[in-house]
C-alpha cells in the first residue's frame, strides 16, 4: 500500500508544471519555453533575464555577462511612452549577446532568417536593437489610442545569440499581470510575459 502511494506520488509529481513568477513552463531545451509575470524592482530600475540559465538573474549581477536581455521597470497605469528592452552587449552590457528585431509571428520562425546582421546593443535611442518608442511602423510594442494601453505586436520577434553562442527566437505576450486579454487604464502594467525557443542547427 505505502508503494502504491508512492508510486502514485511520483507520478502527480512529474505532470505539475510549475509556472510561479519567472517560472519556466517547460524543461525541455529544445522546446519553446514561456515566462510569466516577470516585473523589475523599482529600486533597481531593470530585471535580468539569462535565456540559456533559464532563469531571472539577481541585480548584483548586472555588471556580468550572465544575462542576456533586461527589461525596465514600468510606472503602473498610463504613465508609461517607451518600453526599454536591451541585450547585454555594447554600451549596454559587457556581455557579448547580439540580436536582430524581424517581422515575423513566433510560430512562423522555423529557421534563422538567410543574411540576418545580428548586432551589439546600444543605449542611444535611435540606436537600440528593440526601439523604445510604441508609435510607428516598425516598433516591438504598439500603444492602442483606443484604450491607451499598450500590446507587444504578433508580427515582431527577436533573434537572438547568447555569449555562449546559442541562438533563440523570442517574442514578447504582454506586459500586464497576469496577461489578461483586454488590459485597462487600471490594469496593473510592468509584468512581462515572453516566450522563446533555443535553435537546433539553425532551426526551430
Amino acid at each position: 500500500m505505502i508503494a502504491l502511494r508512492y508510486s502514485l506520488f511520483l507520478m502527480v509529481g512529474l505532470l505539475i508544471v510549475s509556472c510561479g513568477s519567472g517560472g519556466v513552463t517547460n524543461p525541455d531545451e529544445s522546446a519553446a519555453k514561456t515566462v510569466s509575470n516577470v516585473r523589475a524592482d523599482s529600486s533597481v530600475g531593470w530585471v535580468y533575464y539569462s535565456l540559456d540559465g533559464d532563469s531571472v538573474v539577481p541585480s548584483a549581477q548586472a555588471d556580468t555577462d550572465h544575462w542576456d536581455v533586461r527589461m525596465a521597470y514600468l510606472k503602473c497605469c498610463g504613465q508609461t511612452q517607451q518600453v526599454d528592452v536591451l541585450l547585454n552587449s555594447g554600451t549596454s552590457g559587457p556581455g557579448s549577446t547580439r540580436g536582430a528585431m524581424v517581422s515575423s509571428r513566433f510560430e512562423n520562425l522555423r529557421v534563422i532568417p538567410v543574411g540576418i546582421q545580428l548586432r551589439s546593443d546600444d543605449t542611444a535611442r535611435s540606436a537600440r536593437i528593440v526601439p523604445p518608442n510604441v508609435i510607428g511602423s516598425s516598433v516591438m510594442f504598439v500603444y492602442d489610442i483606443q484604450t491607451h494601453t499598450l500590446r507587444p505586436s504578433p508580427d515582431r520577434c527577436l533573434v537572438i545569440q547568447t555569449s555562449r553562442g546559442n541562438m533563440y527566437k523570442f517574442q514578447f505576450m504582454s506586459i500586464y499581470q497576469d496577461a489578461v486579454s483586454a488590459p485597462t487604464l487600471d490594469t496593473p502594467l510592468g509584468f512581462y510575459h515572453f516566450r522563446y525557443q533555443r535553435a537546433t542547427n539553425g532551426a526551430w
